[in-house]
């Protein structure tokens, strides 16, 4: 009889034991889950806070074109060497690299990236495209993506 009850000891503390240690991993993974939702949620909000319009676009010279870009949403928007701009003629835009410099195919803020990097609500950035050369009659579309991936475009003819 006492041995029944000794084995019957064992298996109960054995069982609190298991039960603990799952309860321990399940409250961890909890804690994990968490956070993701919580870093999730926060990226949505930065999205939706988000928005540019590009104002207007025009060429400078024969191989430039200048892009104003506003930003008309809620939140400040950093990284500006991170913001992605596609030009070229309708349905053959190509990526434009990021650069200081006069270098083709590529853009920059005018007067390079302002101090501090921030793009504040309702400010406008000049964007400076250099193209090999922009040709008259034909049709161009710039777009211009932030980095939470919000963006905008514009179609414009050079005369």
């Amino acid at each position: 009889m006492a041995s029944g009850l000794i084995g019957e000891a064992i298996l109960i503390i054995a069982s609190v034991i298991v039960a603990g240690s799952v309860a321990g991993v399940v409250l961890s993974q909890i804690g994990v889950f968490e956070s993701s939702i919580t870093q999730t949620s926060e990226d949505q909000k930065d999205k939706l806070l988000t928005k540019i319009k590009i104002i207007y676009v025009a060429n400078s010279t024969d191989n430039d074109a200048e892009v104003w870009v506003k930003n008309i949403g809620k939140n400040p928007i950093t990284s500006l060497d991170k913001i992605d701009v596609y030009f070229g003629p309708v349905n053959a835009v190509q990526r434009f690299a990021y650069t200081v410099g006069d270098v083709d195919e590529t853009w920059e803020i005018n007067g390079g990236i302002p101090s501090p990097a921030v793009w504040q609500q309702m400010d406008t950035l000049e964007l400076q495209l250099d193209e090999d050369s922009l040709a008259k009659s034909t049709t161009y579309e710039v777009r211009v993506i932030t980095p939470q991936g919000v963006s905008d475009e514009y179609i414009f003819s050079i005369p």
